[in-house]
């Protein structure tokens, strides 16, 4: 469901709210609209690097993957992954033990379905500033990093934005954000730091029903436009 984020801060913004720098700095680009349907790179702060932001294949593969992205997308979509996964014994447990990350983004988005139409809202902080999602990542055996969003439950105000599924990208405070990359907290600790309520302020705007169109991306369409109620 939740396949496409929006990171449109310049990277000089994003360095100042993670306090670092980015690895290579030359291969960020502002985006109003990052799909994930096809291979494409974002911005994660791990536990490795904590002082370091990196870029990441966004798309989880086992670090041992040696084939094509787009093969083990079509086979397992890693986009993103229920956090509750995490207490089985499967392949991507020991990332969410030892391979924590943050993605910073400017929001995401969720969508409603009414009266037999779908109507996409933007997810962002109140502020406008940095929003901090929770994730995983692997190192392939090539040096490369991938990574996957976590997902749980709704945050409070977001409830009456989402009926398609009942889950969204899992938040990470800002106070937080060491914990979280931190190699000292159990399973249980980390789990507490996903779970709703925040203290992220979070403000939801309708947008324009274009970003269904996977080609079409344009400086305004995350402003807000006005849907029926009923």
């Amino acid at each position: 469901m939740y396949f496409k984020i929006s990171n449109t801060a310049k990277m000089k913004e994003i360095e100042r709210d993670v306090n670092a720098l980015f690895k290579y700095p030359n291969l960020y680009t502002p985006q109003v609209v990052i799909s994930g349907l096809t291979e494409v790179s974002i911005p994660i702060v791990t536990m490795d690097e904590p002082n370091t932001i990196s870029l990441a294949i966004w798309g989880l593969l086992p670090s041992s993957f040696n084939e094509d992205w787009e093969l083990f997308q079509k086979l397992n979509n890693t986009l993103n992954i229920p956090t509750h996964k995490m207490d089985t014994e499967i392949w991507y447990h020991d990332s969410f033990l030892n391979r924590r990350c943050i993605v910073p983004v400017t929001g995401f988005f969720t969508s409603v379905l009414r009266n037999g139409e779908i109507y996409p809202y933007h997810v962002s902080r109140t502020n406008g500033e940095i929003l901090y999602l929770a994730g995983i990542y692997t190192i392939l055996d090539d040096g490369f990093l991938t990574c996957s969003l976590l997902t749980g439950p709704l945050e409070e105000v977001v409830i009456d934005y989402q009926n398609l599924v009942d889950y969204m990208p899992s938040i990470i405070d800002h106070e937080d954000k060491q914990e979280w990359l931190s190699g000292d907290i159990s399973v249980e600790q980390a789990k507490a730091l996903l779970r709703p309520p925040h203290r992220t302020d979070l403000a939801v705007r309708p947008i324009a029903k274009s970003l269904f169109n996977q080609d079409i991306s344009y400086d305004s369409m995350l402003n807000s436009c006005e849907y029926p109620e009923n």
